[in-house]
């Protein structure tokens, strides 16, 4: 009741183990050039890379509440429900948990918390080997799906690692974060 108080109508629509947030989805644009044809300086503190982050290295997106985003992205506080309500399946994962999941994804004008979802390369985008495998290997569903994703671009999550390598510091940055960019194709 404090939480709701202190958050006001935001609370009433999320206050319960499972969190629903809006999606905005970031495409495979990697052109750096805004309106004014200016290109971008690189995000990344010295002794790091832009093109190994997809936070730094793509900032074209889709509408904000378009249907490109409609696809909700959830977190579910597992403490607070009974095993029973693991029961059965999802209905999707994006809504994990039916009663306590909301359908609809809230408003990315009015959520506090919100999840950039990035298509990133092409061979990161079709690397994964799970249910979805098949539609991951198209080409073309890749390219619609990147050219729903740069209507707009923005910078709002690209300092992150500045901010991130001056709290942990240079070397433990480095050590934390060595391998990011890289995968391994799974089998």
């Amino acid at each position: 009741e404090r939480e709701a108080k202190t958050f006001g109508d935001y609370a009433n629509e999320t206050i319960g183990p499972c969190l629903s947030m809006p999606r905005l989805l970031y495409g495979s644009r990697e052109d750096r050039r805004g309106s004014d044809g200016r290109a971008d300086d690189a995000a990344a503190p010295e002794g790091f890379d832009d093109a190994d982050f997809v936070t730094l290295r793509y900032v074209w997106h889709a509408i904000k509440e378009a249907r490109a985003n409609r696809f909700q992205k959830a977190i579910v506080d597992v403490s607070r429900l009974r095993t029973s309500a693991f029961d059965g399946e999802a209905e999707s994962i994006h809504i994990p948990l039916k009663y306590y999941c909301r359908k609809d994804p809230p408003r990315y004008s009015t959520s506090f918390l919100r999840v950039n979802h990035y298509l990133d390369s092409f061979e990161a985008y079709s690397y994964r080997n799970d249910a979805r495998s098949n539609k991951r290997q198209c080409k073309e569903c890749y390219d619609e799906k990147g050219r729903e994703a740069t209507a707009s671009m923005d910078d709002d999550i690209r300092p992150w690692l500045k901010g991130f390598v001056k709290s942990v510091g240079p070397e433990r940055a480095k050590k934390l974060l060595a391998g990011a960019g890289n995968f391994v194709r799974l089998t």
